[in-house]
């Protein structure tokens, strides 16, 4: 199984990383631990296409970066086979990009379980992944207030 984790820098990306861990106990999982940063304006203006954010990090997505690598270090070290990638693009759409060129059978993300408002007005990235219907989708939800 070839699982596609995205995570955000939120305090849910820990549950994502979780439900990872909890679904790759088997010796052929793999999983893309997936950050999408914002778009980066290229020689016309616009980002067309996706980009690859490689080293040397710039200093605005460190944190992405670090993220990406705790995570990944956190399953590795539950002995899940895991690599990192860190993208400049839209996120749903860039997500599912990815697990295309991955070849992935299961997308995992999070929901922050913002109001219909938020939804309405800027979107949900979970609910554009679920929309695209060419992938299993896994929407780990934010946990209930006590």
């Amino acid at each position: 199984m070839r699982i596609v984790a995205a995570v955000d820098r939120s305090e849910f990306a820990d549950l994502v990383a979780d439900m990872v861990r909890r679904l790759a106990a088997a010796e052929t999982t793999e999983v893309l631990l997936l950050n999408v940063a914002p778009r980066e304006a290229d020689m016309l203006g616009r980002q067309l296409s996706r980009k690859v954010v490689q080293d040397p990090v710039p200093e605005e997505l460190r944190d992405r970066r670090e993220l990406l690598d705790r995570l990944a270090a956190d399953l590795a070290a539950s002995g899940i086979r895991c690599s990192t990638l860190l993208l400049r693009g839209l996120p749903a759409k860039t997500i599912i990009q990815e697990a295309g060129r991955w070849s992935a059978d299961l997308i995992i993300v999070g929901s922050q379980g913002r109001g219909m408002l938020y939804r309405q007005l800027l979107g949900s990235v979970s609910e554009e992944v679920l929309a695209a219907r060419r992938f299993p989708v896994l929407v780990v939800p934010r946990p209930a207030d006590d």
